[in-house]
């Protein structure tokens, strides 16, 4: 059996992503609030973060194994499936007052387990239902998802909370994942035929980087990837509770929403533009503009200068990841992907919990106690805004390092497209 490749099936799965990623972002935010104001540590709040991200690591190159073996349509259901179960004992235990930090780091990771299949499943995906000439547009159309949910689920999570309380959010959050798995039931996608001897899944697993590893290109992306992450990962920890130092929770929500609107708009000139010919000066430009936005957010605790900078630095975000994701979908044959990319997804977003761990301990420990002890005018929630500028000027430096490696500045050149211009989605 064959289908036709077409942009606007995949618009179809995109638009039950998009819904349930906002649903989920609500949950997040209003999470972070929960943590935060219970505790008060900057520690625990970024430990919700590393729960998310962690054990969907460690799995990531079994799961793409399993992408690449089994139908991508089907393999994102399950995964929704799972991760919306997770979203029902969290609001089973809140309705009881069972709920506790530590039960929210479990079921965090146990949804982040989930989840680990449905990104490689999710790209590969793309390059299964979409032409070759509309690649660099879909990569743009994947961003809209994060960033509609970074837009919406802070505004409407502050909003809500209030007249609906947490156990409100988190009943939304499960209709969308609701949604999104009868998105994704409406697409029928062929299962791709196997291609070679049939192994265990522990061995196809391996594949993945064995494919990377031969292809010096790939590596010096996946090094940018990792580099930036770490970055984020700083961003992610101290952003907050920079601005709780000196403001409250709505305009918390108001300062990253309008932040988020520059991810937003990023995906939609992403969408339009499909990216510059060049897609790696695209890809480090972009870099050095988001480290800019990063050393700006911590200079001064001031709302407009925080907001205007987080949003330069988050117009930035998909600009990066369309450029590069459609770097990957062009250069990965169609059989390996779901392998390559979720050991991609592995060693990028592994510097990610790294960060969290650190960014608490050096902002309570280290960089808050100093800036109070020496009694300077950036007093509470500096040692954080210090971290965020020391972000930026990393975050400049990986760029321009990158610019230097041969092989990631030549990678369009050095690697033959891997998809036809015109191709079937290929089934059995």
């Amino acid at each position: 059996m064959s289908a036709e490749r077409s942009i606007q099936k995949f618009l179809v799965i995109c638009l039950g992503q998009l819904v349930s990623l906002v649903g989920s972002g609500m949950t997040s935010f209003a999470l972070g609030i929960w943590v935060y104001q219970h505790t008060g540590s900057i520690t625990r709040f970024a430990l919700i973060s590393v729960a998310a991200m962690l054990p969907g690591n460690v799995i990531s190159p079994i799961a793409g194994a399993v992408v690449d073996r089994f139908n991508r349509r089907a393999t994102m259901l399950w995964s929704d499936i799972g991760a919306g179960f997770c979203t029902l004992f969290l609001a089973i235990l809140f309705f009881t007052g069972r709920l506790t930090i530590w039960e929210i780091y479990l079921l965090v990771s146990l949804s982040s387990l989930a989840g680990a299949f449905r990104m490689p499943a999710y790209m590969a995906l793309l390059s299964q239902l979409v032409p070759k000439d509309h690649i660099g547009r879909a990569s743009g159309l994947m961003q809209l998802g994060p960033g509609a949910a970074q837009v919406l689920s802070p505004v409407l999570a502050a909003a809500l909370l209030g007249k609906i309380n947490f156990q409100g959010i988190i009943a939304i959050d499960f209709t969308t994942f609701v949604f999104a798995i009868g998105t994704l039931s409406l697409i029928p996608v062929p299962t791709l035929p196997p291609k070679g001897p049939k192994r265990s899944i522990l061995k196809e697993a391996s594949d993945g980087w064995t494919y990377i590893a031969g292809r010096p290109g790939l590596i010096g992306l996946l090094i940018f990837a990792a580099s930036t992450n770490i970055t984020y990962g700083f961003w992610q920890a101290v952003s907050t509770p920079m601005i709780l130092s000196f403001t409250n929770t709505g305009v918390l929500g108001t300062i990253m929403s309008i932040g988020a609107l520059g991810f937003l708009s990023g995906s939609l000139v992403m969408s339009a533009w499909g990216g510059p010919q060049r897609r790696v000066h695209g890809l480090l430009g972009f870099a050095v503009l988001y480290g800019v936005g990063l050393i700006l957010g911590g200079v001064k605790a001031s709302v407009p200068l925080i907001t205007i900078a987080f949003f330069v630095m988050m117009f930035q975000v998909p600009m990066m990841n369309g450029c590069s994701q459609a770097i990957w979908q062009t250069k990965v044959p169609l059989e390996m992907q779901g392998r390559v990319f979720s050991t991609r997804i592995m060693v990028a977003l592994s510097c990610g919990p790294l960060a969290l761990f650190l960014a608490g301990p050096l902002a309570d420990k280290v960089f808050e106690p100093m800036f109070a002890t020496h009694g300077l005018a950036w007093s509470t929630g500096r040692g954080a805004a210090f971290l965020l500028i020391l972000s930026g000027i990393l975050a400049l430096a990986i760029a321009l390092g990158c610019y230097f490696n041969r092989h990631l500045r030549n990678v369009e050149d050095e690697l033959p497209d891997s998809i036809p211009a015109r191709e079937a989605v290929m089934g059995g």
